[in-house]
């Protein structure tokens, strides 16, 4: 009896423990990346974030990203669009809480870039640029970790289409 206590009490902390950690950014962060490269994953990110009933705001920043990366695997141009429209209005409503969080701000310009042009809904690239760059930079005065900054450095070296010199040079300088 004590053995079959001791079991279910085990049992009991484990899935109370893998809840807890179920919303955990760092985990968020790869399991989007992963998002982008499979539907499947994808489709698993999006279901478990909608499944989320906090108020982080970059836990719902990433419950927006993981709408605009499905854009990318539906098949039809409906989909797509639907998918890119939540994706926006989920951004909208968590900026508008919370208008200088820099990890939100970066997911939408990552979403954005990637959006082609001719849809017209890539327009807030440079003020999300501005905001996130402005956090690198002050870090680790800022509400990013190092972690977070990391990712934004190499995504920003990797696509520094919208860089200036400036910010090119204080980026790949940046220590983290």
């Amino acid at each position: 009896m004590p053995i079959l206590l001791l079991t279910l009490f085990f049992l009991f902390a484990g899935l109370l423990f893998q809840s807890e950690n179920t919303y955990k950014v760092h985990d968020l962060r790869h399991f989007l990346e992963k998002s982008a490269q499979d539907r499947a994953t994808c489709e698993r990110f999006v279901a478990h974030l909608e499944k989320y009933r906090g108020r982080d705001p970059v836990i719902l920043g990433f419950a927006a990203a993981a709408q605009g990366v499905m854009a990318k695997h539906a098949w039809s141009p409906y989909h797509k669009i639907k998918y890119l429209r939540t994706s926006a209005l989920l951004f909208e409503q968590v900026l508008k809480a919370h208008p200088q969080m820099a990890e939100v701000h970066f997911l939408r310009y990552t979403v954005q870039f990637f959006i082609p042009r001719y849809l017209n809904m890539s327009d807030n690239l440079l003020e999300d640029k501005k905001v996130f760059v402005a956090s690198m930079l002050a870090y680790p005065k800022s509400d990013l970790d190092a972690e977070a900054v990391q990712l934004m450095r190499l995504f920003l070296l990797k696509h520094p289409e919208h860089l200036t010199e400036q910010e090119r040079k204080l980026i790949s300088n940046l220590k983290v």
